[in-house]
């Protein structure tokens, strides 16, 4: 990694300072799954070169409760981050039909949505783009390889962790994506069972996803028949026998709208490793002796520090040497370190980039909802449900949800996210109607899945009924249900927007980006990681994959 000097000096001597200092620094803008794996990739780094590194990153929100990694349940796949933009001609057509209807994503209630400067030129964006078919499918082919890569820097980020890291992985339900390690299918041996129902021809569907998965060499997916997700999974008993009919030999056949399909998929609880991983972070980085002498972390976590513009060098405008406050106070190092890098990872704050004055593709804010429950346990299922634990994702025509379910203390823990709007730069919020309508579809569909718990959280018999509004509020009166609403920042080809980064006088030397992963943050995050910090590396990297990620993620990209 490169930077200049980009600090005033102090009055203590160079070399005394350096004794005492960590020789580099990182600065990080945004404080969600992303810049938690920069700073993790960055101290490994150190660590190998056996350098100390000082890190601080700058959190607009005041918790980190707050941040949109915290408030959704992610699957971990190598595909999810394929599926928030449409192609062109479906862009224009789903726009056209209401978020409430199948395949639909547009809102009616939002002004400012469907014809701010942001969603035009989005949209037209999108269309150009879509004229290029060959492009677009090397596009998503690298995509696919990228998120496999990601896949395997999970399980390698568990793998070399010491006791401590991997104890908290566990903690935070991390369940791996990978092939199996025994040789029958089970549950939680890097595959899953995803549901695919009251969609026609499902079966369809499953043997394309499965195309996708074995063409980057997942080899044991298989569709399941109702008896063998039961085997698996005998708490979708009450979803086989609602979708299945029984043929003329008494075996148990999926309806056609209906299927199940063992694929390779994990999960982890952000809610849980976030803040987790970050205490980690500041234990293991150590600390450092000041000019006063006092002892300092060099992890540092800053909340409520929302920025609004970067400062240069007063001569040299490739060096950025400080980042700007809502407040307008301007904070510049004390210190001067043999590099001195910025990294931006805004997240779910569209045009973040283009507003500190850097190249930014054409972007846009899709909303996305989720439903978080704690159902209490009755005392006489404790035992039976001490060991309950899934993990998958639930297709419906135009929705796929990802699930997580398990027992937390003397309570079922449900967690599901996912269904999408377009919100152009406008963010949403969990009154609107988006948010109310598709919390309500996935509190159903949770219900069809899994209607003991929901039972159980509603007093009453569930199972074939269909929720509403008023089911809803009662559980969010109870403090059963939480609900919420954020945003998906994407670019108009859906590719993470990753590595340098240029203003009007060119590249930025000590400056890069990486944003804008739609759904796929916490999936795609160590993948794009690597491929973002590989930009500044001072030797080309030999890697053929990253080099293309490189390539299609330029925050200069345009057409």
């Amino acid at each position: 990694m490169f930077s200049g000097n980009t600090t005033q000096n102090t009055t203590r001597p160079i070399s005394e300072q350096m004794a005492s200092y960590p020789s580099n620094k990182l600065t990080i803008v945004g404080g969600g799954i992303i810049a938690a794996l920069e700073a993790y990739y960055a101290y490994l780094d150190a660590k190998n070169n056996n350098k100390k590194l000082r890190v601080t990153i700058h959190e607009k929100n005041t918790t980190i409760a707050e941040t949109t990694t915290s408030n959704i349940v992610p699957s971990l796949t190598p595909d999810e981050i394929l599926s928030v933009v449409p192609r062109g001609p479906a862009l224009v057509e789903k726009l056209g039909i209401l978020f409430s209807k199948p395949g639909g994503i547009r809102v009616d209630d939002v002004a400012g949505v469907n014809h701010s400067e942001v969603a035009q030129r989005f949209i037209n964006q999108v269309q150009e783009y879509s004229k290029d078919e060959v492009g677009h499918d090397a596009r998503a082919k690298t995509l696919l390889e990228l998120g496999k890569r990601s896949m395997d820097l999970w399980q390698g980020i568990y793998d070399n962790a010491d006791a401590e890291l991997k104890k908290i992985l566990e903690e935070s339900n991390f369940n791996p994506c990978r092939e199996p390690r025994s040789q029958h299918p089970m549950l939680h041996d890097g595959y899953r069972i995803d549901l695919i129902y009251n969609v026609p021809n499902a079966k369809n569907r499953a043997e394309g996803m499965k195309k996708d998965y074995e063409s980057l060499g997942y080899k044991s997916c298989k569709v399941l028949s109702p008896a063998e997700v039961q085997t698996l999974d005998p708490y979708l008993t009450d979803f086989c026998n609602k979708h299945s009919d029984t043929d003329e030999l008494g075996e148990s056949k999926w309806k056609n709208d209906t299927v199940a399909l063992y694929r390779p998929g994990g999960c982890l609880d952000t809610s849980i490793f976030l803040p987790k991983f970050y205490a980690y972070l500041k234990k293991v980085m150590g600390q450092y002796v000041n000019e006063a002498g006092k002892h300092q972390d060099c992890f540092q976590m800053r909340f409520e520090r929302n920025v609004t513009d970067v400062t240069y060098e007063e001569q040299n405008k490739s060096i950025v040497n400080g980042l700007q406050f809502f407040n307008g106070t301007v904070k510049h190092n004390k210190h001067i370190y043999n590099h001195s890098d910025y990294v931006f990872c805004p997240g779910e704050a569209v045009g973040t980039l283009e507003k500190f004055g850097f190249a930014e593709p054409a972007y846009a804010r899709f909303a996305g909802a989720s439903l978080r429950l704690n159902i209490p346990i009755p005392a006489n299922k404790l035992e039976a449900y001490s060991k309950f634990n899934h993990c998958m994702e639930v297709h419906q025509e135009g929705v796929v949800l990802a699930l997580q379910a398990r027992v937390k203390g003397n309570n079922i823990f449900i967690g599901v996210a996912g269904t999408k709007a377009f919100y152009s730069n406008i963010k949403p919020h969990k009154d609107q109607e988006f948010a109310k309508n598709r919390n309500l579809l996935q509190l159903n569909m949770i219900n069809d899945v899994l209607p003991e718990f929901i039972s159980w959280a509603l007093g009453r018999d569930t199972k074939g009924h269909k929720l509403t509004e008023t089911d809803l509020a009662i559980l969010e009166e109870k403090g059963i249900a939480i609900r919420w609403a954020g945003t998906r920042a994407v670019a108009y080809d859906g590719f993470p927007t990753l590595g340098n980064l240029y203003n009007a006088d060119g590249k930025v030397e000590n400056a890069r980006g990486t944003t804008q992963l739609g759904s796929g943050g916490v999936s795609f995050g160590p993948g794009t990681v690597l491929a973002s910090r590989s930009a500044m590396q001072e030797n080309p990297s030999e890697d053929t994959l990253v080099n293309q990620v490189l390539v299609y993620g330029s925050s200069r990209r345009k057409l």
